[in-house]
């Protein structure tokens, strides 16, 4: 684990964005968006009461006892990931990024058995395959001009420590390429901004990549016609990469000595897990049904390896540039993200030709049932403190969360027209904004074959600090708004 003091995490752990492991990976893991197939996207993912779909498995699986026929899903996809980044100080300044890129979202088995007549069980069907339930990809660009430089943190991160203790991956860096110096060798350091509030020319670029991709089992069966029950077992694999190079520049030269540095960070994450899922739906009527499911935490083992290294040049008597690597770290631990409840109410309806379904899901969960546990693979002292400060933000920093998702399906002989919308409120307590999501998908549906697309909108805003000091006024806070677009295309087969 990177050696941080406790006065540094308190100030990292104020802001959404933390370079360790944090209440930040614990609300990236937590959150998720089951799709699975085009269906399902198509109409928000409002699919709780319904089933019928192989993505319920991840919503209510209850609902895979409605399939009658065996069937077999495969679902490509493309997403678009597209950012607008402007820092709070300077908001003229706006910089775009752009990510697309194909991948597979959905394949999936659902294996019918139609039970005798004489039996009050009248289905039960098991069903396997893989979804695509998070997606975290995206590229960010900023740039601007604020007060302050990251060798403030960098000076911040040493100060009281001896020049052969500082930390391999930020602090250490500064020092070997002259970024930060310690003139009179009391374990203070200086840096050649004499006044920590000047104006500095910033840019960062940001590549993120990875998502969360689900293998699961699970049996529903069918009773009497009227009740349905579920449950799943779900092993979800976790990826993610991130690299970020964060630049400052003085091309007009209005800071003595300094020129330019460059601070690069790089993190690889990878983890597997385990949940389950249970749920009901209930048909008190032909045309009415609702339905209820519980999915368990998710326990994750994960592994960060990470790498920084930094560049910094500046003029004394003459040009001068240092460079330095830093070693490669790993980490192993532990994250289990919170339990979530989820409540459905559909109806069904025919109109001559045209019959179709509405339905609502209302999903509630906790994030401060969330848990982080840096000390499962490691003894070091400070771990324990800093597991404990941790779990303290998620309980202080985290709260609840209600989300509702609404979706409907119109059919007119072998066409399917769907919508859906979702509003999904922040992890964060202290943010009263939702996340909005538009949905809307088509459909052709045979004896044998069946094609769905369905399109997602997701717009989602938040703050992001490239770095943080213990003077609040010079964290260079950023505003980020996410725009996802993601295309599906699924095709099945009835068997």
């Amino acid at each position: 684990m990177r050696n941080i003091n406790i006065l540094t995490f308190i100030i990292l752990m104020g802001t959404t964005y933390c370079s360790g492991q944090n209440i930040s990976d614990v609300v990236r893991w937590s959150s998720l968006d089951p799709m699975g197939t085009s269906r399902t996207m198509g109409v928000g993912s409002a699919f709780g009461a319904m089933g019928g779909d192989f993505s319920v498995i991840n919503i209510n699986p209850a609902g895979i006892a409605e399939f009658r026929i065996s069937e077999f899903t495969f679902t490509p996809s493309l997403r678009t990931n597209s950012t607008s980044s402007y820092f709070e100080k300077d908001p003229s300044n706006v910089s775009y990024a752009k990510k697309s890129k194909l991948g597979l979202d959905n394949i999936g088995f659902v294996i019918c058995r139609n039970l005798s007549s004489k039996s009050n069980w009248t289905s039960s069907n098991f069903a396997i395959g893989y979804s695509r339930i998070a997606d975290i990809s995206r590229n960010i660009s900023l740039q601007g001009k604020t007060e302050g430089s990251i060798t403030t943190m960098f000076a911040e991160k040493a100060n009281g420590i001896k020049p052969e203790d500082l930390d391999e991956f930020v602090a250490y860096p500064a020092y070997n390429t002259g970024a930060i110096f310690d003139i009179n060798e009391d374990n203070f350091y200086e840096t050649d901004f004499a006044q920590p509030d000047l104006p500095v020319n910033k840019n960062q670029e940001i590549i993120q990549q990875g998502g969360i991709n689900e293998l699961t089992l699970g049996w529903a069966g069918e009773y009497e016609h009227k009740m349905n029950l579920g449950f799943s077992v779900g092993v979800p694999f976790a990826s993610f990469e991130e690299l970020k190079t964060y630049t400052e520049t003085d091309p007009a030269d209005e800071i003595a000595t300094f020129d330019n540095l460059e601070f690069t960070e790089r993190l690889n994450t990878s983890g597997v897990g385990i949940n389950f899922k249970a749920g009901f739906t209930y048909k008190p009527t032909n045309i009415l049904r609702f339905g209820a499911a519980f999915h368990s935490p998710t326990w994750y083992r994960f592994t960060d390896n990470y790498s920084n290294s930094l560049t910094y040049s500046f003029v004394d008597d003459s040009p001068k540039s240092f460079s330095y690597d830093s070693q490669d770290g790993t980490f192993d631990y532990k994250i289990s993200n919170p339990w979530r409840a989820i409540g459905s109410l559909g109806t069904i309806y025919k109109i001559g030709n045209i019959v179709g379904f509405v339905n609502a899901d209302v999903e509630y969960l906790d994030y401060t049932n969330a848990d982080y546990n840096g000390t499962a693979y490691s003894s070091e002292p400070g771990e324990a403190a800093y597991t404990k400060e941790v779990n303290k933000q998620i309980q202080a920093r985290l709260g609840t969360a209600t989300n509702v998702r609404l979706g409907t399906e119109l059919g007119y002989k072998n066409l399917r027209f769907r919508a859906g919308y979702s509003w999904e409120q922040s992890a964060f307590n202290a943010d009263n904004f939702y996340n909005n999501k538009l949905s809307f998908g088509f459909g052709f549906r045979g004896d044998r074959f069946f094609m769905d697309l369905g399109i997602r909108v997701s717009e989602q805003s938040e703050g992001y600090n490239p770095y943080v000091v213990i003077e609040p006024s010079l964290d260079p806070l950023t505003n980020i708004n996410t725009t996802r677009t993601r295309g599906a295309l699924t095709f099945g087969f009835k068997f």
